[in-house]
């Protein structure tokens, strides 16, 4: 089991190091008070910068603008990222798992058309699956689609959607029929030019500068080339791209976890109590200890299911596993940071209590923490479903 990494990928790691160290660094804290990815002229300024690094299409083909990179160096440039700031880190995995998602439709044309700007982000997509009533079961979305002169009427709302208000694109889970369940769900790509949708901005705990939005549509007329998944294989193309994305969520975690340690050391060797560096404090040391094992043991779960992926096997239960136990971690490793620095940690002049709200926030997302579990437990009990 060979864990080193390639002279290739230490290149481009080191690289994207340098580049978050000089352009995102000396301002995060700015710009995370300001939300200022919610404006999408800024965020596309940033992602003409981060582009060459794979921060928007590693893993999509090069013929198509893409990097044409692994999993698993996808997974490491996001981990890199969020070891920086949560927020781009969101909204880059965001724009990854759908120039992915779209690599893999059969037609060519919405492939010419949209992912060469997508991987360079003059095109933001966003994915559209959780709505007001329906969340970790989408065979019972309530967004509908049909059938008429033209194109489709697509009429629905969908909340919590990760790049939501700022998207040019949309990448809507729908169905035809609701009393069909999972034979009744698509996937159609909205055109906010030509197929115009309202969005409305979601404030949260953390990942504030994340845009996180509510989206209405109301009789949205989508062109019929624009249903990319018929009816049918919805339910399939939505797990297969739950894979990549609760391994994004794991790095993720372990990159707001990486940070915290970091920290957390850095403040031990420097702050005096009782004549000592707090550093050489048994229970000090005992925390940091344990903060490196967890997240040690996160980074190995996340890449597991990368290299799975890379390998062209499934890993529902590989990577569920992997983003319950991450992100759960994360959360632990953080407060501990917090508690290491005491009454500093819970001050904005450091940024560990940044890294709780951020990390805090990964526990929901592509399925929460719960859900991750009986996934697992069913792919132990030979298919047996809790959620029946």
């Amino acid at each position: 089991m060979d864990f080193s990494l390639s002279e290739e990928q230490n290149i481009l790691l080191d690289s994207l190091d340098k580049f978050c160290r000089n352009e995102i660094q000396p301002q995060v804290e700015e710009w995370d008070r300001q939300k200022v990815l919610r404006d999408p002229a800024v965020l596309k300024e940033l992602f003409h910068k981060l582009q060459p690094f794979g921060a928007l299409s590693a893993p999509v083909p090069e013929k198509y603008g893409g990097m044409g990179l692994d999993y698993l160096t996808t997974g490491l440039i996001s981990e890199k990222l969020a070891q920086y700031w949560g927020a781009i880190w969101g909204v880059c995995t965001i724009v990854t798992a759908n120039a992915r998602l779209l690599s893999e439709m059969e037609d060519e044309k919405i492939k010419e058309r949209y992912l060469p700007q997508v991987c360079t982000g003059e095109l933001i997509p966003c994915a559209c699956i959780t709505e007001p009533n329906v969340g970790s079961n989408p065979t019972f979305i309530e967004t509908t689609f049909k059938k008429v002169e033209g194109g489709y009427l697509l009429n629905g709302t969908k909340t919590w959607i990760s790049n939501g208000s700022v998207s040019d694109l949309a990448i809507v889970l729908a169905t035809v029929d609701r009393s069909q369940g999972m034979k009744g769900i698509g996937f159609l790509l909205v055109d906010r030019k030509e197929s115009p949708y309202q969005t409305r901005e979601l404030e949260k705990m953390g990942l504030k500068a994340f845009p996180t939005s509510e989206l209405f549509f109301e009789d949205v007329l989508v062109p019929e080339e624009n249903l990319i998944v018929k009816p049918g294989g919805g339910l399939k193309t939505t797990l297969r791209t739950f894979e990549l994305a609760r391994s994004l969520m794991s790095v993720g975690s372990v990159g707001f976890a990486r940070a915290a340690i970091s920290l957390a050391a850095k403040y031990a060797q420097e702050r005096e109590q009782f004549g000592r560096k707090i550093g050489s404090f048994q229970l000090i040391q005992e925390m940091l200890a344990d903060m490196r094992a967890r997240t040690d043991a996160s980074a190995f779960l996340a890449y597991r299911a990368l290299w799975m992926m890379d390998q062209g096997l499934r890993c529902e239960a590989e990577s569920a596993m992997s983003k319950a136990y991450s992100t759960e971690a994360a959360i632990k490793t953080t407060k501990e940071c917090i508690q290491i620095l005491g009454a500093y940690g819970l001050s904005e002049e450091y940024p560990a209590e940044r890294y709780y709200r951020d990390a805090s926030s990964m526990t929901i997302p592509d399925g929460t923490t719960q859900i991750q579990k009986l996934i697992v437990g069913r792919t132990m009990l030979g298919g047996l479903n809790a959620f029946a």
